[in-house]
This record gives structure tokens, C-alpha cells and sequence, in this order.
């Protein structure tokens, strides 16, 4: 009898620990194309879970938009099927609308800017993404905007001559470069290079790390590094899987993306340079620096089509803190430069 009892014991003790440590899969989807950089930060963050919570959370994640372009994939996390996404700025923005500033042209002239803006909205963005039901995990940098294209692009006035290539998600990006007088040619990102093959579009304005993702960069001829705007992504989970985890796993969870903000960020640095820096140029596309006259000329038409159609996408109030919050970080930048 005795033996008997320890024996129910014992059972009931390995299903008592066998629940509690019971492994549970979170879902998460994104276009990032497999064997890219982000592919590989995102599996890399996925083992790291893994670890920290030995074993009981992991992250099975589809890459190449096996599950659709990033609207299919919403779908599919809002109907159960999926618990979250690694997205390239659209869906972050649908998530927490404040993000949209990012997609008004000339508002970031550099990455750091963008970063010192968004890591201090980041509390209102956090706020968005949670009324959406989602949970924010990272924030991070993707790259500045860059044109690549069939023939030189030196001025305005070329530039209103070509059609590009923007995401269709992009609804922002499109209407203020729509607003600018360019010719936008907006599709999935799948259908990207065969508009370009076509001659449906004779460009594409793109981050450095996309163009070489998605090969659109041996198919260009030109590159144009005018950067115009700097691309923000993010990982967000849905509250609904969260929910599915123990306090302590939820504990461990947020620990593992911490430090992933930050190597998001450095990696995505190091690997523009490289890009910009020379790579591209090896691989065949010509460099056309733009002018300052050119420069100037484009930021002033992005300021006058911010100045119209801004307020249709972000609030004045967020507008104006981002440009309050910019005009701080310039001045402080400057007088560091000129002490």
C-alpha cells in the first residue's frame, strides 16, 4: 500500500512540474525575407527566449511572408491563427498611429535623430500599441530611405520625371510623396522587382537593407542617397498570447528583448555604412551624390507638403512635440560640434 501511495505521488508530483513547465509556442510572422540580417536577429532573439525560460516559451517564427504581406498577417493574428509580427514600420503605425510621423518626408535627416525621437515618444507609443491589444516588444531603426534607379536622378525635376516604387502599406510615405509631385507606383513587396522588370516603375525608394533583402539593388543602376526619411520597425505580441504565460515567464519574456532594441539599432548601422559606404557600389550601382541645391530643394518641397497634408495622418500635438523634440536634439548637437 505503501509503495502504491508513493508511486501516485511520485505521478502526481511529474504532472504537477511537467504543467508548470509546460512548453508553449508563441506564433510570430514577418516579410523579412529568410537569411536576411533582421531574419537572423529575430531567430537569435527567438533561442534567447528559449533559453531564458528553459524551454517552456518559444518563438516559432515565419519569415518571407509565408503568411502574407503584413496586412494578411494582422489578419491572421486577429483571428488566432498567429500571436504576433516582426513589422517593417506598418503595422506599427496602424498599432500606434504616433509612429506615422515617421512617414512624412524629411522630418528625421539622420538615424539618430530618429532614434532620440522615438525612444522619448516611446511611452506613447507603448500606450498605443496596448489599446490596440498588443504588447510593444522592440523598437528599433530600420534605415534611412534611398533611391534606386534606371537612370540619374540629380534634381527635382528628374525625380518628378521617373515613376517609383513605394510599399503599398506605406499609405503615409505615398501621399506625401503624391503631395511632393512625384509619381508613386505602389505595390506588395512580392511584386516589387517585377514592376521594376516591367517597366511599371523605374525605381524604388527603399532603406539600403531592404534593396539588398529583396535584390532590388542588383537591379537598379543608380543609387541616390538623399535620405529622405528613416524607417522605425517593430516586434508586437498580442495581449491574447501574453495572457497564455506564468508572471515569471512574462518576467523572463521582456528581459530577452531589452538588449535586442539596442543590437537592432547597431547592426542596422554597421550594415548601412557598409552599404552605402561602398558595397553597393562594388555590387554595380553608380553613386549619384545629391547637391546641396538639390537637397535643399527637396526638403523645402517635403516641409510645404507637410505643412498641407500632415495633420491627415498625426495630430497637431504630435507633430509639434516631434519637431520640439527635434529642435532640442539639433542644438544641443551643434553646440557640442562648435564648443
Amino acid at each position: 500500500m505503501k509503495t502504491r501511495r508513493l508511486a501516485a505521488t511520485l505521478l502526481l508530483a511529474a504532472l504537477l512540474s511537467s504543467t508548470a513547465r509546460a512548453e508553449m509556442t508563441l506564433r510570430m510572422a514577418t516579410v523579412a525575407p529568410e537569411g536576411s540580417t533582421w531574419a537572423n536577429l529575430l531567430r537569435s532573439w527567438a533561442r534567447e527566449v528559449d533559453t531564458l525560460t528553459q524551454g517552456a516559451v518559444r518563438i516559432r517564427w515565419y519569415f518571407s511572408g509565408a503568411t502574407g504581406d503584413e496586412l494578411e498577417t494582422m489578419e491572421g493574428i486577429r483571428t488566432g491563427n498567429l500571436d504576433g509580427i516582426g513589422s517593417g514600420g506598418m503595422i506599427c503605425e496602424r498599432l500606434a498611429p504616433s509612429m506615422r510621423i515617421q512617414g512624412l518626408a524629411g522630418v528625421f535627416q539622420s538615424r539618430e535623430e530618429a532614434a532620440y525621437v522615438m525612444e522619448r515618444i516611446r511611452p506613447t507609443l507603448e500606450g498605443e500599441t496596448r489599446r490596440s491589444g498588443f504588447e510593444l516588444l522592440i523598437l528599433t531603426g530600420l534605415g534611412p530611405e534611398v533611391i534606386f534607379s534606371r537612370t540619374p536622378v540629380r534634381s527635382m525635376a528628374d525625380l518628378r520625371k521617373i515613376k517609383l516604387w513605394r510599399w503599398a502599406s506605406d499609405e503615409v510615405g505615398i501621399a506625401i510623396s503624391r503631395e511632393m509631385g512625384l509619381e508613386v507606383v505602389p505595390t506588395n513587396l512580392d511584386a516589387a522587382a517585377r514592376a521594376y522588370d516591367q517597366r511599371q516603375s523605374d525605381g524604388f525608394i527603399a532603406i539600403p537593407t531592404a534593396a539588398l533583402a529583396f535584390q532590388w539593388s542588383t537591379q537598379a543602376r543608380y543609387i541616390t542617397d538623399l535620405r529622405s526619411g528613416y524607417l522605425t520597425g517593430c516586434v508586437a505580441v498580442a495581449h491574447r498570447a501574453l495572457d497564455r504565460l506564468t508572471a515569471e515567464q512574462q518576467k523572463q519574456f521582456r528581459r530577452s528583448f531589452a538588449k535586442y532594441d539596442a543590437l537592432f539599432q547597431e547592426v542596422g548601422r554597421r550594415q548601412d555604412d557598409a552599404l552605402l559606404g561602398g558595397l553597393f557600389q562594388k555590387q554595380g550601382l553608380k553613386p549619384i551624390p545629391p547637391s546641396e541645391g538639390f537637397r535643399s530643394e527637396f526638403f523645402e518641397t517635403a516641409r510645404s507638403a507637410r505643412e498641407r497634408a500632415a495633420t491627415r495622418f498625426v495630430s497637431r500635438a504630435t507633430l509639434d512635440r516631434v519637431l520640439k523634440l527635434l529642435a532640442d536634439y539639433r542644438a544641443e548637437h551643434t553646440e557640442l560640434i562648435t564648443r
